[in-house]
Parts: C-alpha cells; structure tokens; sequence
C-alpha cells in the first residue's frame, strides 16, 4: 500500500471514520506479476460488489489512478460509491517526458514497452481520470494538466500533500549544521528518480571533495546495479540502506547532512517532506511537486532537470557555508511542523469525503 495515502486514512480513521483497504498484498499469488495491471482493478471491483452484496457498500472507494478505469465504470453494481482517483504523478505526463528523454538521446522506453504500456495501462489510467467522481493530484502541474488535457472541471480537482513524522525532527534534535560530508538520496533507484544526472553529479563531487560519500536509502535494486554505475576508486563510498521503521528511517536522515533528489517527474515524494522535517537541507530539481513546496534558497535550492552541473553547484554552495546549510534548514524544518504533518495533510482530504458524501462537490 502507498505510505502516503496509508498514513492520511490513519488520521481519517481517527477522525471517526472506517476506513478498508484493498492492496496489492490482497491479491492472489497466481494473479500477481505481469497481469497486475488487469486483474488489481477486477479484484478492486469484485472486492466492492461482494461488500455492497453483504449490505455494506462504501460510500467512498479511493483508487490509485492506473487501476481506477474498471471501478469508475461500473460502480453502480458496487452501490454506486464515489469513486476518487489518486494520482501520484498523471501517468500520460510520466509516459510523454519518457518519449521526450528517448528524443534527448537519453534512456527511454523499450520498444516492447512502446507497444504495451499505451494499450494495456495508459487508457485505464485516462478512463479512470474521466469517469472519476474526483481527483486528488500531489502536484499542481498535474492539477492543470487535468484541466487543460481533459477538461476536468475545477471543483473535482484536489491538491494533496504528503505530511511526516515528528519522529523525523526529534531523531535529528542534535543537527548543528557544522559539516556536510554525507549525501542522502532516498528513493526507489529508477530512471524517473533522476539517477541518470544523480551519478555524474556525485561523481565530481566527490573527486573535488574526498570526503564526501552517498547514502541510497531504500533503493529497491541490487547493490551491485547501482556500483556499477560509478567509478570503481569511488565505490567505497557509496552505501546502501534499508529501514524497517520509522525510527529507522529517521536516525538515517540525521545522520545525513544535504539532502538530494534530482528528479524528473514526481507527484510530491514523501522522503522530501521527511528530509524537511529532520531539518536537512535540500537540493531538489524545480519541476513537480519539489517547485510547490521548495522555495529556491528560503528553504532549499532548486535546480533544472537533467543538469548534473547545476546540482554540484547547489551542493558546492551548501558545502563550503554552515550558516546557508542551517538556514535552509531550519527554514525547511519550520515548514513542515507547520503544514506538513500527517494531521495537517489530511485534513483537507476528510474534508473532500464529508463533502462528496454530502453531495455538497462534484
């Protein structure tokens, strides 16, 4: 189940309401793989229909937005809930900046996935957008991409955020600012993550600097993958971490001093609000949901997509001062206590289920 959405319905349900859940872990082993993509929205759907059966239909049904076609089509044989879709990033802006990258004479799609990811993902994800009662974006380019490519009517859309954990400030109650010799990247290690511009920019780096050294935090791939990408002479440097908890995850952030997420498509990743509440700064590309919550050197400094010059200059400048590294900081940590806590963030997401409930939005 995605984190974000986990933890916003912990606080729905706080708030005096039942909340279900229908993950990928719900799915049967044999239909699990490469049919996923067609047989989660039938099991979403059958789910549905069983509990509208029992006499228990959901009033609300929240889906991920590459599963949410069959559900927004037929739920009327469900109890007819309203259906909200969620998009962590729309997925024809993901598949249009893949073509664009393969244009550039970057790595783009196969072309097995040319063929298959149109017809088999892309138009469900469409369906599901247009048939959706309404939509949560986790980025404003998505909110007016929805309105310009589909002419989803404003009232329908929703800006979410994700929120943290104030176990992320407390594990880093100790931060001083006083060195910056580690770099945290911590995300899934995939091409939309920006690690085509992440390698050379950490590699100068730490050819200039030789005490700098990377951390890869919940990278999802084999270690040896992301080694070889680098020069061997700076192997040493770079290691790899998987966290089991939350307070885990947090000691890991403190102990990192510049936190780095050079991107090319996101909705708004969660580490980033992590990495604001343990008071890290930040150097982030200024496209999707980073440009919505980074203000360029108040709390953080932004840099343009597939420019691994741009990021070693932004490090660069946080490297050689202390003073910018515990203004940014602080700055970034001050803002998620204040709007950015699982609280906060979930809020305005109880508030669109009162009103779709009461019919009072569409």
């Amino acid at each position: 189940m995605n984190r974000i959405m986990g933890f916003i319905h912990d606080q729905v349900a706080l708030a005096g309401h039942a909340v279900d859940y229908f993950c990928a872990e719900d799915v049967p082993a044999p239909l699990n793989g490469r049919l996923t993509r067609f047989t989660f929205p039938i099991l979403v759907f059958r789910h549905a229909v069983h509990a509208a059966r029992l006499g228990k239909p959901y009033d609300i049904i929240n889906v991920h937005e590459p599963q949410a076609g069959v559900i927004s089509s037929f739920k009327r044989a469900a109890g007819n809930p309203v259906v909200v879709a969620t998009s962590h990033g729309i997925e024809r802006r993901a598949w249009e900046l893949a073509l664009e990258e393969a244009r550039l004479g970057r790595k783009g799609p196969t072309l097995k996935t040319r063929l298959i990811y149109p017809l088999t993902s892309l138009w469900q994800s469409k369906v599901g957008l247009q048939r959706a009662d309404h939509i949560f974006c986790l980025n404003y380019e998505d909110r007016d991409y929805l309105l310009g490519w589909l002419r989803i009517a404003d009232s329908k859309l929703t800006r979410i955020f994700p929120g943290a954990a104030s176990v992320y400030a407390e594990a880093a109650r100790k931060r001083d600012y006083a060195r910056a010799t580690c770099l945290l990247f911590a995300s899934t290690w995939r091409k939309n993550k920006g690690i085509e511009d992440l390698v050379p920019a950490f590699t100068i780096l730490a050819e200039r600097h030789p005490e700098l050294a990377l951390i890869v935090l919940g990278g999802g791939v084999p270690q040896s993958i992301v080694m070889a990408l680098f020069p061997k002479s700076l192997r040493v440097r770079i290691s790899f971490v998987d966290t089991t908890s939350e307070p885990d995850t947090a000691a890991v952030f403190a102990a990192a001093d510049v936190y780095i997420l050079p991107s090319l498509f996101e909705g708004t990743p969660l580490t980033l609000m992590e990495a604001m509440m343990s008071g890290l700064p930040i150097v982030a590309t200024a496209t999707c949901g980073m440009k919505d919550v980074i203000q360029n050197g108040r709390n953080g400094l932004l840099v343009p997509i597939r420019s691994p010059e741009a990021i070693v200059k932004a490090v660069e400048q946080l490297i050689v001062s202390p003073t910018y590294r515990a203004c940014l900081g602080r700055a970034a940590q001050e803002d998620a206590l204040g709007k950015y806590t699982w609280q906060k963030v979930a809020e305005p997401v109880r508030s669109v289920y009162e009103q779709l409930c009461d019919g009072r939005i569409g």
